[in-house]
């Protein structure tokens, strides 16, 4: 079953991604032994690199590096449709919270297309510790299309990425950007069949697509 649906919205005037992490966190993490903040924060970067890699072309390579204070990273790759993740084995022991395991020398790297096609690679400080706004932060920095990232609600292993296209008006898109918000706890609880009914008065469908 698809596990990442993608949507135009009626007026054409921004796509979005939604996604369902679920099974890939479960397979990812599942030799994680840490606490329940750290496995959270896992499977929230889990979900925005699917949510960021799944608006691109999916035939494209991309990966993620999140560079930690206490020599901590986290590295995940997407390539044809396959997600992996490696995280440094202290992260299993790591008893602080999330706040700790950003400094003033964190940053997010991300890299994509491959040896043939040429790789481009942006970076950007990581002082951020939700990682929501870490993405967005990076899609404005690394001078991509500003995008938001909306979680949904406690389920970390759903999301929701918005991307406005470069002529939307910005008070309308702030009004679809609320609503989305808005609509995340929706998502949080809905079976994964009806996702698309909650948002099909925003969006019509343009595919559907799995990463494992």
């Amino acid at each position: 079953m698809n596990n990442i649906i993608k949507m135009l919205s009626t007026n054409k005037d921004f796509r979005m991604v939604i996604a369902d992490t679920y099974q890939i966190a479960e397979k990812e993490l599942r030799n994680f032994t840490g606490r329940d903040c750290i496995r959270m924060f896992l499977e929230q970067i889990i979900t925005n690199c699917t949510l960021l890699s799944a608006m691109n072309d999916f035939s494209q390579k991309i990966s993620f590096m999140l560079r930690l204070s206490k020599d901590i990273s986290v590295f995940c790759m997407i390539t044809n449709s396959k997600f992996s993740i490696e995280y440094t084995g202290k992260l299993n022991e790591f008893d602080g919270s999330v706040t700790h395991l950003f400094d003033d020398k964190s940053v997010l790297s991300i890299t994509t297309g491959d040896w043939e096609t040429g790789l481009h690679t942006g970076t950007v400080e990581a002082h951020i510790d939700n990682v929501d706004m870490l993405f967005a932060h990076f899609t404005i920095q690394s001078e991509q299309l500003p995008s938001h990232f909306i979680m949904a609600g406690d389920n970390t292993a759903r999301g929701l990425l918005m991307q406005p296209l470069p002529f939307a008006d910005e008070k309308i898109m702030a009004k679809n950007d609320a609503e989305l918000v808005y609509l995340s706890k929706k998502l949080e609880q809905a079976n994964w069949q009806e996702v698309i009914s909650i948002y099909s008065h925003l969006a019509s469908v343009i595919s559907g697509n799995k990463i494992e």
